[in-house]
């Protein structure tokens, strides 16, 4: 009697697995999500595009791509992903406002499905602080570009080479809205990281 039980109880056990995929397998259809290969190919193809700088196709295919990763909501990566690069397409046009408000889009979204921690979050911040920046707002751009170097430093360690754009950046900033002090000790972190890497 044992063994027959044990036999029904793998049986029930194959066909809700089974059930699962199948269920799993109908929702990505019905939600028109992309599957994780389908999406890799069109990012892998978005990609190509910006490289060799057809910037409108890049954008057309985000555009493309923006429905069907909204489905899952705000947890979903992909979603924060897509909207981030279409600032970055935005910033290459030469649409700064627009680029601004799609990075400030992406902020939340990385939050939420990454968590505020993750390196990924350090992307938005860093463009956004970059566009303030060039608008000569260094109150809006020290804070985000800080926040930016604090997440790298915590993904990469305080002495990692990897920081050494981000802290370059970060004296450049710090240097023209006056801030020399500051600045200075910046200065001589990036001196610090040079100096291991020779």
């Amino acid at each position: 009697m044992p063994i027959v039980s044990h036999t029904w109880m793998e049986a029930i056990a194959r066909l809700r697995i089974s059930l699962c995929w199948m269920i799993a397998g109908m929702g990505w259809l019905l939600m028109g999500c992309p599957t994780p290969s389908e999406w890799n190919q069109q990012w892998e193809h978005y990609n190509t595009l910006l490289s060799r700088g057809e910037l409108q196709e890049a954008k057309e295919l985000l555009h493309r791509l923006l429905p069907t990763v909204r489905v899952k909501g705000p947890t979903d990566e992909r979603l924060a992903l897509v909207v981030f690069h279409l600032g970055e397409v935005s910033r290459l046009e030469g649409h700064e406002s627009q680029a601004e408000a799609y990075y400030w889009e992406a902020l939340p979204l990385f939050a939420e499905s990454v968590g505020p921690e993750h390196l990924r979050m350090a992307e938005p911040l860093t463009a956004l602080a970059s566009l303030y920046h060039h608008k000569d707002q260094p109150k809006v751009a020290i804070p985000l570009l800080k926040r930016a170097l604090a997440i790298r430093e915590k993904s990469w360690g305080i002495s990692s080479p990897q920081l050494l754009p981000t802290l370059q950046a970060y004296q450049a900033l710090l240097l023209t809205s006056g801030y020399t002090e500051e600045a200075m000790e910046v200065t001589s972190r990036i001196e610090r990281i040079a100096k291991k890497l020779s």
